[in-house]
């Protein structure tokens, strides 16, 4: 029996041992690519980083060993970071209409990278993008703006401010103002040169135009975004949802039945491919 025991206790330590490897084998994949650039052109590779004060402190390899050096965020041109897998999470749960989840995974990113907010190479001002949306999508639209703001004000690209202004247009939209709802629209479709921007600038146009009845000019809007844009997945369901419905309202079922079911074959998983489906049983029934 004691022998058993031992055998037992010998297998748990190594399972424990194990597991301390894997996590220990994660954490370098993390840190991986974490890599300082200084504005003389030096590249400083770490092991990993952390945020003290002023100061961003890397690990480095010394020896056998390893040790500490900081840099004053003065003395940075910019930080490359791997992109972190919960931006993409919290992106594909979107689109699959799940914003409790996505908000679970974006939360943890724009914590880690507020530390790095005013650093170039940062995941920040991308992660609060993505939660903009979900605060719009979860209606908590106070946040959502608090937010869009906090964004316009931090970040010196004119893309991602316009792309965190397009995102409280479906508030806009709820609200019905829709002046301001187009006219943030049209902005964005005037001075971006950013394809993700500009797909969504004429999904929400066509939501604010759809909204007030105006089908045909909604509908040409939609369809700018396959034609234009087909590469932009995250935002072709909505495109294709509303393309249409657009063209029921225009009594045309055949490009109607042709957008659903493109929809449906493409993005099952998407929110949208659940309205679509009951869009095409509501067409049969006519």
């Amino acid at each position: 029996m004691k022998t058993e025991v031992r055998g037992q206790k010998s297998e748990v330590r190594t399972l424990s041992s194990l597991v301390l490897l894997f996590l220990l084998l994660l954490l370098v994949w993390s840190a991986h690519g974490q890599a300082i650039i200084l504005k003389t052109g030096q590249k400083v590779d770490t092991l990993g980083l952390r945020r003290e004060s002023d100061m961003v402190m890397g690990k480095v390899q010394v020896g056998t060993g390893s040790g500490e050096i900081g840099y004053h965020i003065s003395q940075i041109a910019r930080i490359e970071f791997p992109e972190p897998r919960g931006l993409k999470n919290g992106a594909d749960l979107m689109t699959q209409g799940q914003p409790e989840k996505a908000l679970a995974e974006i939360e943890p990113v724009l914590g880690y990278y507020q530390g790095y907010k005013e650093v170039p190479g940062g995941w920040w001002a991308q992660a609060a993008l993505v939660k903009v949306s979900v605060l719009a999508a979860l209606q908590r639209e106070p946040e959502a703006e608090s937010l869009a703001a906090d964004i316009q004000k931090s970040v010196m690209d004119p893309e991602t401010a316009r792309g965190a202004q397009l995102r409280l247009t479906p508030a806009l939209i709820r609200k019905r103002d829709f002046e301001k709802a187009i006219a943030i629209c049209a902005a964005a479709i005037k001075d971006s040169a950013d394809p993700e921007i500009l797909a969504n600038a004429w999904v929400n146009k066509g939501d604010a135009l759809f909204a007030q009845k105006q089908w045909d000019t909604a509908l040409l809007a939609y369809l700018r975004v396959p034609i234009f844009f087909a590469d932009e997945k995250l935002v072709m369901p909505a495109a294709l949802l509303g393309s249409g419905k657009a063209s029921a309202r225009l009594d045309d079922k055949a490009q109607a039945t042709r957008s659903f079911n493109a929809l449906i074959s493409a993005f099952p998983k998407s929110a949208q491919a659940a309205v679509a489906q009951a869009e095409l049983q509501k067409m049969q029934k006519q």
